[in-house]
């Protein structure tokens, strides 16, 4: 009888323990299905990772270049023009000689050059006639000369606008510069004036002389001959 009982307990402690085996001891089951559609679900997964990361890459280096088209040249370069036209108008005037930024230009003219007249002293008047033409001619020689001399500093002006070109970083920069440029073709274009005008200033100088005195001459001439006639007319 009570080998019955053992032979019982043992059979039955043996299913417990057959039945409570861990699920590692069972074999596996490999779906090769089911591994293709996990590998394609990470894989886009990482696509869209990356796809994310290029567009926030992009949107930056959008937002670098907004900075650097907002940036502004510290200081602009503009030359010394103003300076430059104010030497050359003060330096086309020679002596007493008429100038074209005399603001009494006319006035002087008129005087210097009365027209078809019989001057005091003739002597007097051609010297002066002659002075004034020589110091016109000397004037537009001296505004060439001056004009000459300011090209080193041009030049230098003109150097520091093209390294700024070149390191141009942005819209804007490229705009200030390209501005910087506009206004020293602007100021150029007023020292080719104002040589035209000292130019000018020489050759109607020289003109209004010659001019001047052939009405003299002719005047002289003609006072003369009037005084000839009242001669022979009160004999």
């Amino acid at each position: 009888m009570k080998n019955t009982r053992g032979i019982a307990f043992a059979l039955a402690l043996a299913l417990v323990l057959w039945l409570t085996q861990p699920a590692a001891a069972q074999l596996t089951v490999f779906d090769p299905a089911n591994y293709a559609q996990n590998t394609l679900t990470e894989l886009h997964t990482l696509q869209s990772t990356i796809n994310e990361a290029t567009q926030i890459s992009n949107q930056l280096q959008q937002l670098a270049h907004q900075v650097q088209n907002l940036q502004n040249i510290p200081s602009g370069i503009w030359g010394q023009v103003q300076q430059d036209l104010s030497s050359l108008t003060q330096i086309a005037k020679v002596g007493q000689s008429i100038s074209y930024a005399d603001s009494t230009l006319s006035a002087e003219f008129a005087r210097m050059y009365p027209g078809y007249t019989v001057p005091t002293n003739y002597t007097q008047a051609y010297t002066q006639w002659g002075t004034n033409a020589l110091g016109g001619m000397q004037g537009a020689l001296a505004s060439a000369g001056l004009q000459s001399s300011q090209f080193a500093s041009e030049d230098a002006t003109f150097a520091q606008l093209q390294a700024l070109s070149d390191g141009a970083a942005g819209h804007m920069q490229a705009l200030q510069v390209s501005n910087m440029i506009a206004i020293q073709q602007v100021q150029q274009l007023q020292k080719l004036r104002q040589l035209q005008m000292a130019q000018l200033q020489g050759e109607l100088g020289y003109l209004a002389t010659q001019q001047q005195n052939e009405l003299t001459k002719f005047a002289i001439l003609r006072a003369w001959l009037d005084s000839q006639k009242s001669y022979t007319s009160s004999e």
